[in-house]
């Protein structure tokens, strides 16, 4: 946006409006939060939590905008009235006397409003083609350029005149378009009826595009503006917008100043003057993306799967409520402000990076831009110059042998060396606010630190990241959490939690669809789908998603003549009300990186010595035929007719390309499998917990919770009971930290032998003793895919918005936050505090409002549940009303808060303990269930 207004023009117009009273900060039910955006890469994420957002249309596909729709989110596209962008195509037809001057600070031209081709262009070639695709708010930015060359007058009164007819023909034009606008004080008494709200920038701090100083606006510039902007919010009743700048490493001063603007009774939106950066306005979003920096070249097979960072950061960090983002170092790197997208960068390369130079250039911007920065095994450049300056650090590098001469509670998370090796790579500080974690000394007292944290970030080098005990076998020396906190400086947040919802653990079953085709090694020599079915399925009546492979036996399949045999049981299991159907895929890929369209099946061998998928006679590999038309073969042959096919669990080794996700989403399938955590008793190391999710692309693929019995059984090799050891798995990703749901997932091979069969019983038998939420995969799919761009922001008030929240339900509340406040908060069902974490429940409504308090809460709430929320209403402090459905169990209810309550619900047994109600029902949906309480 441009202010070309000079004080020359503040001097004439209107500099004697009166003084309108202090306002009040807006009441965020009625004023909406407003983003302006013009960066060449949009976090939707971040940006889809604002009610307004003004973009650059030409850097948002159409999937882009409708994204932000879907959230309520309405989108203004930026249209400059006034001026013709240089950058933007140039039309031919316009006459040189259309443009009448040159601004220089924007690279643009100011045309004549009155013009007849100025405003056909306007309107054919800017605005149709917008409204074409779907954008029904425009931002009319440039109003007032006219005043570089007309500055006052007749002149001036002709240009004005014709912005007002301009505008009353887009709304004619255009009917349903809303129109925001920048300015336009001059003409706002015959335009406020046209317009939905007014803009203005530098009300309080400014950026001067002639020298590139921001600062503070003189006071009676300042006054000025207060005086235009309180004119059209009292007199016309509009909502007004006042857009401050500020440099981008200022977090602090753009609250701040967001604040006062907010106090005035304006909306606020603070940000650097280039409008690439995701400012504060009503709310500030929390950026829960961090900006995981890898070097593709340099990791096997090019996939980030593979890399240190996602391998072992990408976990922890999704613990802490925060989003890998990952990014091939030798790729584009991000242009636009990136303090405010990102909570900070994270590195982790093996060695130096090409192009270093252009690397680090980049990196000692983002830190001055105030980012943080997380450096962990090698740099990939050096850390000298500027860069290094900035820092506060001098490379070092000491061959003798040292010893350890002191560290915090940083190291020696599951493991310390006793003694450091010979060789030591680390650094010297130059800046008093640098931490020293970790200080190694060499004979004569020469000292290096490898592990360090300031102002920027922080520092790790190898080896003091993990201890290697085998090529297999290693643990945390580091403990990642305090490190990833102290370096990146992470707030505390209300953070997104995706193993809960209503105070229980999440638990699925998962059956994938190998040897099914096989028999048991039990007497009658029966297929393992027979066993599975009479002694695990109708024994074990909770939400499990079972899963077969055509290629098994399908029509066109390894053994077309089992299919009279296999299909009719197949039918048996999926007729279960308990089962949701699967498909795993056609061929069974058991190496998907090494199979391109077209391959014939069966070729090539993995290190397990199996081909790269099944050996299908005649078969040419297909990702179309994987997923979709393996869903069809089930829909078609094997599924009753009130189910169908809810979603793919990937085969092999579970790294489906991009393409494979996108095949799936588009027929509305959910995704499940991969990753590998097995931590267990004997290997207590969370470097055996893998991540929940590994972006592709536009997509996700959801990992396992936990790995299947194949791991634990050496590939079925012995033990056979071995599964029964994801017991351990079980407790040890629960405490100290949850870290994941259950999720009991396994192969049709486990009824082939007594002794898995009965392992698995063990695991059935355990976790049916745990408070649980039995959830189908597909349910649990959905959660942690909304939990990647779930938004939460902080209010100028001191509360929270989380918006969209309808399938993920949880947030944990780190105890220095308190608890919530359910009578002032909105969409917040209840609160469970135990050893594992403090769980708000949401209600799974969408938009809803977290305000906190010091204290329990004491009025009536949801504290534990085994089923999911499908109505929720607080009518006041002491009356609300619920319903609850489970998926296929029978449903327990546990309220809280409930003294001198009394509850009305239907069909349900009631147990009074203490001030909580225990409700349970022999079905798995309550009635609406009543609660009221004395006063």
């Amino acid at each position: 946006m441009r202010n070309i207004v000079g004080l020359l023009f503040i001097a004439i117009a209107l500099a004697a409006l009166p003084d309108t009273a202090r306002a009040v900060i807006p009441d965020g039910a009625s004023s909406p939060s407003v983003a302006f955006y013009y960066g060449n890469d949009a976090p939707l994420e971040l940006l889809d939590q604002f009610d307004w957002v003004a973009i650059e249309a030409a850097n948002l596909a159409p999937r882009q905008r409708e994204r932000l729709e879907r959230h309520g989110t309405q989108a203004f596209a930026y249209v400059s009235v006034g001026e013709l962008d240089a950058w933007r195509p140039q039309p031919s037809h316009l006459p040189d006397s259309v443009l009448l001057e040159d601004n220089p600070h924007w690279n643009s031209r100011v045309a004549d409003l009155t013009s007849e081709e100025w405003q056909r262009y306007l309107l054919e070639e800017r605005i149709q083609p917008l409204w074409n695709d779907g954008y029904r708010g425009l931002f009319l930015d440039t109003l007032d350029s006219y005043r570089l060359f007309a500055p006052e007058g007749r002149a001036a009164r002709r240009q004005q005149q014709a912005l007002v007819e301009l505008i009353g023909e887009i709304r004619q034009r255009f009917p349903d378009m809303k129109l925001l606008v920048n300015r336009g004080f001059e003409v706002l008494d015959r335009i406020h009826g046209d317009i939905v709200g007014i803009a203005a920038e530098s009300l309080y701090r400014r950026w001067n595009p002639a020298t590139g100083i921001y600062g503070s606006v003189p006071d009676t510039d300042s006054q000025w503006l207060h005086d235009q902007l309180s004119r059209a919010r009292d007199e016309y009743g509009l909502p007004t917008i006042a857009i401050d700048y500020v440099p981008a490493a200022d977090r602090a001063l753009a609250r701040r100043t967001a604040e006062r603007i907010a106090a005035e009774g304006f909306i606020p939106w603070v940000s650097v003057a280039q409008l690439n950066q995701v400012g504060v306005g009503l709310i500030e979003p929390v950026p829960r993306r961090i900006l995981m920096l890898y070097d593709k070249a340099s990791t096997e097979a090019g996939e980030l799967a593979n890399t240190n960072a996602h391998r072992y950061l990408a976990m922890p960090l999704e613990y802490m409520g925060y989003a890998a983002e990952y990014h091939d170092v030798n790729a584009a790197l991000p242009d636009d402000v990136l303090n405010g997208r990102y909570a900070g960068i994270v590195s982790w390369f093996d060695g130096p990076i090409p192009d270093g130079q252009r690397y680090a250039d980049w990196l000692l911007e983002q830190m001055r831009d105030g980012l943080r920065v997380v450096i962990l095994g090698d740099p990939g450049i050096p850390l000298n110059g500027a860069l290094g300056n900035h820092m506060g650090l001098i490379e070092g590098s000491e061959q003798r042998q040292l010893r350890i001469a002191d560290h915090d509670d940083m190291l020696g998370f599951e493991g310390m060396p006793s003694r450091p090796a010979p060789y030591q790579h680390g650094y010297q500080t130059t800046r008093a606010d640098i931490i020293r974690h970790l200080t190694l000394e060499a004979p004569g007292g020469r000292s290096l630190s490898p592990v360090l944290s300031g102002p920027w970030g922080g520092i790790a080098t190898w080896p003091w990241i993990l201890q290697q005990a085998g090529e297999a076998q290693q643990r945390w020396i580091l403990d990642p959490f305090a490190f990833l906190e102290t370096a990146l400086a992470l707030p505390e947040i209300p953070v997104p939690d995706p193993t809960t919802e209503n105070g229980a653990r999440y638990w699925m079953t998962q059956i994938d669809g190998d040897a099914f085709v096989s028999r048991a090694d039990f007497p009658g020599s029966h297929f393992t789908g027979e066993l599975m079915l009479t002694e695990v399925l109708q024994r074990y009546r909770v939400p499990t998603t079972v899963s077969v492979i055509e290629g098994e036996f399908g029509p066109h399949s390894m053994h077309p003549h089992l299919r009279s045999q296999l299909e009719p049981l197949a039918r048996r299991i999926f007729e279960l009300p308990w089962v949701e159907m699967a498909n795993h895929t056609f061929s069974h890929p058991f190496q998907w990186e090494k199979l391109d369209e077209g391959d014939l099946a069966g070729q090539g061998e993995t290190q397990a010595g199996f081909n790269y998928n099944l050996p299908i006679p005649g078969y040419a590999f297909s990702l179309e035929r994987e997923i979709a038309g393996a869903t069809a073969y089930i829909n078609d042959h094997l599924a009753p007719p009130d189910k169908s096919v809810s979603v793919v669990l990937w085969s092999g080794n579970t790294l489906p390309p991009e393409e494979a996700l996108a095949h799936a989403e588009r027929i509305g399938l959910r995704n499940m499998n991969g990753g590998n955590t097995h931590i267990t008793d004997s290997f207590p190391t969370l470097t055996r917990v893998s991540p929940m999710l590994r972006p592709q692309g536009d997509y996700l693929q959801v990992y396992a919770p936990q790995t299947n019995e194949n791991i634990y059984t050496n590939h079925m090799r012995g033990p056979l009971w071995g599964y029964r050891r994801v017991i351990e798995t079980y407790r040890l990703t629960d405490r100290p930290r949850r870290l994941k749901p259950i999720d009991i997932y396994y192969h049709f091979y486990s009824a082939a032998s007594p002794a898995a069969l009965k392992a698995l019983q063990q695991v059935y038998d355990y976790v049916s003793t745990q408070e649980t939420l039995p959830v189908y995969t597909s349910t649990w799919s959905d959660v942690a895919s909304q939990w990647y761009d779930l938004g939460i922001a902080r209010r100028l008030d001191g509360g929270w918005q989380i918006r969209a929240a309808t399938r993920l339900r949880t947030l944990r509340l780190p105890p220095a936050l308190g608890w919530p406040d359910l009578a002032a908060s909105r969409g917040v069902a209840g609160v469970r505090d135990t050893d594992t974490g403090r769980y708000v429940a949401l209600s799974g409504a969408g938009d809803s409002l977290l305000q906190l308090s010091p204290r329990p809460p004491e009025t009536p709430h949801l504290r534990l549940a085994n089923g999911r929320i499908s109505r929720w209403e607080r009518h006041d402090a002491k009356r609300l009303s619920l319903r609850l459905a489970a998926e296929q169990v029978s449903l327990r209810i546990e309220l809280a808060g409930m003294n001198d309550c009394d509850i009305d619900a239907p069909g349900a047994r009631q147990q009074q303990q203490g001030d909580r109600v225990i409700l349970s029902y022999a079905g798995s949906h309550s009635d609406r269930i009543e609660v009221s309480c004395d006063d």
